[in-house]
């Protein structure tokens, strides 16, 4: 079994610093605490979240451990693998596997209905929603960067309530079969994905 990648479950960049490291791993802990979320399922993905998170600190906030880490990080061809994003199919919810997209837009052929869908995936988020059209329908403008740094939008109808969306997440959408809608937002963190449905 390979070893994590502690800069991915921090969310953090191979050169953060020591301070954006701690800070990442201070918004990690207080915001997947297990403890605030009631649903069964949702605590048990955040403790194993928190159990990552905390993991990544013990290597990352060590200087002779990152070090020691950063050595052994590669692989021997000396790339660095993408991680893989867990996203539900918008038919029947059954989990497809797909290498990170770093923003494109890819096809996901769902291995259980085999039903094609559109997904954007690994986008990072610019800035918070942004909430337009307030009083007709309350439409969200999701403004997302792909890995060159390419800007786009995206419009989502509601937001749910317990989705608290902040700058710079990682995260992917998936669209209605038909394409035209986001059916699921994915916020990928820690190697743990955790989606919600979008009406």
């Amino acid at each position: 079994m390979s070893e994590p990648d502690h800069y991915l479950a921090l969310g953090v960049a191979p050169d953060a610093s020591i301070e954006e490291v701690h800070d990442a791993w201070r918004f990690a802990v207080q915001a997947f605490h297990p403890d605030r979320f009631t649903d069964p399922g949702l605590r048990e993905k955040a403790d194993r979240m928190a159990q990552r998170v905390n993991a990544a600190w013990q290597v990352l906030g060590d200087v002779d451990r990152r070090a020691r880490y950063d050595r052994t990080r590669r692989d021997p061809a000396g790339s660095v693998s993408e991680p893989e994003r867990e996203l539900p199919c918008p038919a029947c919810g059954t989990l497809s596997t797909i290498d990170d997209q770093q923003g494109a837009a890819a096809s996901v052929r769902c291995p259980a209905c085999a039903q094609e869908f559109t997904a954007i995936v690994g986008a990072h988020l610019v800035g918070r929603p942004e909430l337009e059209m307030r009083f007709l329908s309350g439409r969200y403008r999701l403004e997302l960067a792909d890995g060159n740094g390419r800007r786009s939008n995206v419009r989502v109808r509601r937001l749910p309530s317990e989705l608290a969306l902040a700058e710079g997440e990682t995260l992917s959408l998936v669209f209605r079969p038909d394409g035209r809608r986001v059916r699921y937002i994915v916020v990928h963190g820690a190697r743990t994905d955790i989606g919600w449905k979008v009406r």
